[in-house]
This record gives structure tokens, sequence and C-alpha cells, in this order.
């Protein structure tokens, strides 16, 4: 397709791996937005095992997506590619799929993330502004700055990785001084954090459980972000690996000790009476005061989570293209070096969400569904991977263990995936509407995927695509692989993982 002289052709490598982690370090954000709902519902001590037991199962996916890609260093995307490449061989429409639910996984969130910075400026300095209605949709304040956010989210990302990585340390910095200070509180002020405000569940219904994983999963598995920047790491073996194990360790501690310290310190009542502003309360509570500067914190954290899921999206969107599996138009990079195309759409989507759905909970619900099952196609994918290509260059390679983690973590993941999307309504929220939506959304990607080949590229519908068994070879069974355009992936020197 025409590409302008000024546009850029591949992916700059601009990163570190503290790059990737500063990216990464959204998930924290993950954790205000939710563990609010998930304390009111199952009780402070069952919410943080959720979210811890949900970090460790994301850090031992990360150890298997670290050597899917250094497989592939330099594909984008991240674990939805590695899908990709796992499942071409055998159903390459669950490419499609995979890489539309990772997609929309993190670019609902978005919408999420923005609803409630509209929601909070509106409650806490225009409270008494007034609302009309377009089309018989609400617009005001809320709206409004909803929608500027996601602007000011998409300008950071624009205009090249390094203002999005620059802007997040800043921002991460702020957000892990707040995280550090409601933390530290029950040492800031002695006798106010009381072990008896936490308590567990005792409705005796497992599936409630299951269901409260499978809707924060998109927050505790989210380490897995810092994958989709692979190739623009300036080593993208050793930044990697490290991007993800560290990031996966750091949110592991901070899913026990931010929602042990918040809830001794202001009780699980808090956040049943407003799960998102909890954490606001619990660093008023911390500083002695200074309710405004809570609020600011949190928008600010709230912003920064759009930051990162607005370039983890646009790079999802890229890679799919990239491979011909979506609209050929967003295979394209900008002069910055950036996937500028699918970036502008992602924060066009999300603003049609907030202007028409106003509040998107419920449709994180069905989104997370089309994450989930990325994530589950990618940890499949490993396994396929190690059976098909077993001569490819793996510059990590994980032991021999690691196979039968692999399954586990495979069974583990179909289980909460079918009980979450059948059983959503025991999270309080969401139903079979939400559901369906899901749903929807990825069967949208299979009919993008037949609109590429057959309408713009004008090719036979390529239901399985053999693969190379090493870089550079021709598919073993003399099939032709129906791969994206550009230099074949080179492989990189091997080393220790």
């Amino acid at each position: 397709m025409h590409q302008d002289q000024n546009d850029a052709t591949e992916l700059r490598k601009t990163l570190t791996w503290r790059d990737g982690f500063a990216i990464a370090l959204v998930v924290p954000n993950g954790l205000l937005l939710t563990v609010g709902y998930g304390i009111g519902a199952v009780g402070g001590w069952t919410a943080i095992a959720l979210w811890v037991g949900g970090a460790v199962v994301g850090l031992l996916q990360n150890m298997l997506f670290a050597e899917t890609a250094a497989m592939f260093p330099g594909m984008s995307g991240g674990v939805s590619r590695y899908a990709i490449e796992g499942w071409k061989r055998y159903f390459a429409p669950l490419g499609a799929v995979a890489s539309f639910g990772y997609w929309i996984g993190w670019s609902f969130s978005i919408a999420v993330n923005a609803a409630a910075i509209g929601a909070l400026v509106r409650t806490q300095w225009f409270p008494h502004s007034g609302t009309t209605h377009v089309l018989g949709h609400p617009l005001g304040v809320s709206e409004l700055v909803a929608v500027a956010a996601i602007a000011s989210g998409w300008a950071c990302n624009f205009f090249g990785a390094r203002l999005a990585a620059g802007t997040s340390k800043v921002i991460a910095a702020i957000v892990i001084a707040a995280l550090v200070v409601v933390a530290a509180a029950p040492l800031l002020h002695p006798g106010t954090w009381h072990v008896q405000r936490l308590t567990w569940y005792h409705g005796g219904n497992w599936m409630t459980l299951a269901v409260w994983f499978y809707v924060t999963a998109w927050s505790t598995y989210g380490t897995e972000i810092c994958a989709s920047f692979a190739p623009e790491y300036q080593d993208t073996v050793r930044d990697t690996a490290k991007a993800l194990r560290w990031t996966s360790l750091v949110a592991l501690g901070i899913f026990f000790v931010v929602p042990l310290s918040m809830i001794g310190s202001i009780g699980e009542d808090a956040f049943r009476a407003d799960p998102v502003g909890s954490f606001a309360v619990a660093l008023e509570r911390a500083l002695g005061g200074f309710s405004t500067l809570g609020v600011l914190v949190l928008i600010v954290s709230m912003f920064f989570g759009m930051v990162s899921t607005t370039a983890d999206g646009g790079r999802a969107l890229y890679g799919l293209a990239r491979e011909k599996m979506t609209l050929r138009q967003l295979d394209h990079l900008n002069r910055w070096g950036v996937p500028g195309r699918a970036l502008t759409l992602d924060a066009v989507i999300n603003s049609l969400v907030v202007l028409l759905l106003g509040e998107p909970l419920a449709i994180l619900v069905a989104s997370n569904f089309g994450y989930l099952v990325a994530i589950t196609l990618a940890v499949a994918a490993f396994l396929l991977l190690r059976r098909d290509r077993p001569h490819w260059p793996r510059p990590i390679r994980r032991g021999r263990i690691w196979v039968p983690v692999a399954w586990l973590l495979l069974a583990f993941n179909l289980l909460i995936l079918a009980t979450g999307v059948t059983h959503p309504s025991l999270a309080g929220y969401g139903g079979a509407t939400e559901t369906l939506v899901g749903v929807g959304i990825l069967l949208l990607s299979v009919v993008l995927f037949v609109y590429r080949c057959l309408v713009q590229d004008r090719e036979r519908i390529a239901w399985r695509i053999e693969t190379p068994s090493v870089p550079g070879r021709p598919p073993a069974s003399g099939g032709t692989e129906h791969a994206r355009t550009g230099k074949q992936e080179a492989s990189e020197p091997s080393r220790s993982a």
C-alpha cells in the first residue's frame, strides 16, 4: 500500500526495559478501578487473595511469553501475535480472534478510565453543572472531560513511543509515590489500622469467586503489556524478558500491600459506598486531609492507564493488519514510527463508547471475554510452537518443567473463561447482553478477516497456513505461507533467560 515518504516503515528501537516497565505500571491503576467492587462483594481478605493469585498466574504466563517474544523479535502485537503464530497452522482465523479480543480487552479500559475521570471531575469541581441531551444521550461536563482525556492520551502516543514512555515515567512516579503513602498509612498513623476490618467471603459459591477472577484478569494479567513493545526495545530479548519479570514482581507486591493497607485503614464499608473513589479517601486519610490532592492523584493514575492502554491497543491493531488479518489501512506507521491510524481509530471508538454508553463498566465485562480468549490462545500457542517448531531459534528457552506448567495454566484459564462468560451476573453487573456483545466482537473479527482476504487482497481465504520449521526455510509441506510483507524475521543470538 502507499506509504508517504515521511512515514516510517518499521517500528523504531528506541525503548529500554525501564520504558516498558514504566508503561506497564498501568496495572496498579486496574487495581484501583476494580478492587473496590471486589471488596464489597467478597470481602477484603478474599479480594486480596484473588488479586495476588491472579498476579502469580500472570507472572507464570509472562515467563512463557518471554520465550515466544524472543522467537519473533520483530513482530508487533504482543501476546496476540504469538497466538497467530501458534494457531495459523491449524485454523488461521483464530489469529484474528485473538488479536481482536486482545485489542478490545485493552481498548475499552480506555473508556472506563475516561468515564471515571469525567465523573470525578464533575463531582469534585462541578457538582451543580447541568446536562443536555443529544440524540437521546446525555452530554455534560463528565462526557466532555472524558473525551478530552481520551484525546490527550492519543496525543501522548501519536507523536512517538518515546513521548509516551516519558509521560508514563513522570506519571508513574506520581502514582507510585501515592501508593507508597497509602501503603505506609499504618506506620504514619499508628492505631488507625485494624485487621478486624478485613473479612473473608462466606457465600459458599466457588463460581462467584471464579467470576471475580474473570473480571479482574484484565488487570492481574496485564503485565504482559510489556511484550507489545518487543520490537521497539533496543535489545529485544534482554529488555522484553526483564520488563516482563520486573513488572510482574512489582505488581504482585502492590496487589498485596496496597489493598491490605487501604482496607485496614478505612474499612470495607468505604469501598462499598464508593468503589472507585475509595483510593482518594485512603490517601486523604494517610495525609491527614487534602481531599483534593487525593482526587487529583486518582485522576492522574487513571490518565496514566489511558496512555499505556492506548499504546498497547494501537500496536495490537497494527500487528493484526501487518499479518493481513484485518483492514489494510491499519498497516501504517506515521513519521514518528508509531501506528497512528490504529491509535486514532482506538480513540474514536472509545469516545463513542463514552458518549453513547456513559458508564461502560458492563462493557468491560464483555471486553474481558475477548482478552481472556487472547491470553488463553497465547498460552496454548506456547505449547503448539514447542511441538511444531522445535528447531526454531529460541534466544530464551524455558526448561522442560514449563511445558506441564503451561498445560495447567491453559486448563485454569479455560475454567475461568467458561465460568465468567456463562455467569457474569454473579459479579453484580453484566449478563446475557454483555456476553453477546463480547462474542459479537470476536465474530466481527472473523468478518474483517474474510473481507481483507477476499475484497482487499483478492485472495482465497487461507483457513490453514503452513509454517516453516526455521526462519528463512520454506514451509515443510510445500504450502505457501500467507505472511506479512517485509523482511523475514531474523533470529537473535541465543542467551540465557
